[in-house]
């Protein structure tokens, strides 16, 4: 038959559709399920266990996981681990850039210096001060022992011209007295009726108490010059009496003064040194050390990065304690009543099912969880499983954080209901 090309043309569309429809055929057909085998056996309950519970476990340290983070914001100069080192409490891991503070460091060092060279010179002055106001001290009973002579010396010249004042008028009455004989005898015409002899002893006894009148008035002068004198000494001594109190007062403020400084200077002296230790600690705060002894996990930061200071979404280092190593087993809320606290378990490792790896019960949490890993099938999605901690010796065993571990916890046997009795059942 000849093929016209009106006749091919009317046979390609359902040649095309015929070979899109077994595309389709191959392309959406399912895989021959009996020739796809897993990789590893799965793990099963060991046999020397009569009843077992199986759960999913996962490692981590016996610390658990610590976030080391850093108390302070900077570029990081140095890292001194890598991940898998094991490092002791307080090693170093990582320090921040600490060129400021230490500038800061020596300027507070500085100052402190002076502050205590103040101090000292401060608290130097008070001694030559309280000496000195011993002095004043003296000054001021020096002083009041000169008053008290003075005030002597001024009674003695009080009495002195009293009784050279009692003297001159005993010598004036005895004068008036003398003058008065004399004067009656200037009143008697008659030569006769007096001898010359009275007479005359009559002027010189008017003489002699003139004499003694003169004498007595120079000693009333000479008395109230003494008077005036002592006044004047008595004002001295007052004087230097009162200058040796001020003097005195002045060198008891000056003490007062002086250890008020010499306080100023230790609180100042003590301040710097409080201020030079905050920075001195803040630059130890620079190097972030270990924790705890245990092991690097993993180390998110290099040198030349910037380091966040608080709470991160991911931990500039993780550490912990992996020895021995702990399993965090998840036990369903139904399975969790047939376990009792120290129950043993066996674990395998994922893709190892052929070795057996004996745990030992640490605790329970006591804080039931919801479970987040579900296997599927028929599981409900709000079930709650209840964190059993077990530990092991990983030694001789490649174990790493985080790997998930099959654990077969020995359990109570499940409790079977009993069948009701049927009607009819001979009794």
């Amino acid at each position: 038959m000849k093929v016209t090309p009106q006749l091919l043309r009317r046979l390609i569309l359902p040649i095309g559709a015929t070979g899109l429809i077994a595309f389709a055929v191959l392309t959406l057909s399912p895989p021959d399920k009996a020739g796809a085998a897993p990789p590893a056996p799965p793990a099963t309950a060991p046999a020397d266990q009569d009843s077992v519970v199986a759960a999913l476990g996962v490692i981590e340290p016996s610390s658990e996981v610590i976030a080391v983070g850093s108390e302070l914001s900077g570029v990081v100069r140095e890292v001194f681990v890598k991940p898998g080192d094991q490092v002791a409490a307080g090693a170093p891991l990582f320090r921040l850039d600490g060129r400021a503070l230490g500038a800061s460091l020596e300027a507070q060092l500085a100052a402190a210096q002076q502050a205590r060279a103040n101090s000292a010179a401060s608290a130097s002055r008070v001694p030559s001060l309280q000496a000195n106001a011993a002095n004043a001290a003296a000054g001021i009973s020096q002083a009041e022992a000169g008053v008290t002579t003075a005030r002597g010396t001024l009674t003695q010249a009080e009495g002195r011209l009293a009784n050279a004042q009692a003297a001159a008028d005993a010598a004036r009455l005895a004068l008036a007295d003398a003058q008065a004989r004399l004067g009656l005898f200037a009143t008697i015409s008659d030569p006769r009726a007096v001898s010359t002899d009275e007479r005359d002893r009559a002027k010189f006894a008017m003489e002699r108490a003139k004499a003694a009148y003169d004498q007595a008035r120079g000693a009333v002068l000479e008395a109230e010059g003494g008077l005036t004198a002592a006044r004047g000494g008595l004002a001295d001594a007052q004087a230097r009496l009162a200058a040796a109190k001020a003097s005195s007062a002045s060198a008891k403020a000056s003490i007062t003064e002086g250890q008020q400084a010499a306080l100023a200077a230790q609180a100042g002296a003590a301040q710097a040194a409080a201020q030079a230790k905050v920075v001195s600690t803040d630059l130890d705060r620079l190097t972030v050390r270990a924790p705890i002894a245990g092991q690097v996990l993993r180390l998110n930061i290099r040198v030349g990065e910037f380091a966040s200071a608080g709470t991160l979404a991911e931990p500039l280092v993780a550490m912990g304690a992996v020895n021995p190593m702990h399993v965090r087993v998840q036990i369903d809320e139904e399975d969790a009543a047939r376990i009792a606290a120290g129950a043993p378990a066996q674990a395998s490792l994922r893709g190892d099912a052929s070795k057996r790896i004996p745990l030992t019960f640490v605790r329970f949490e006591p804080q039931a969880m919801p479970k987040k890993n579900l296997n599927g099938g028929a599981e409900r999605v709000d079930t709650r499983v209840v964190e059993a901690i077990y530990a092991f010796n990983p030694t001789g065993i490649q174990a790493f954080v985080g790997q998930q571990m099959d654990v077969f916890v020995t359990a109570k046997p499940i409790a079977r209901a009993a069948a009701p009795k049927k009607t009819g059942d001979a009794k």
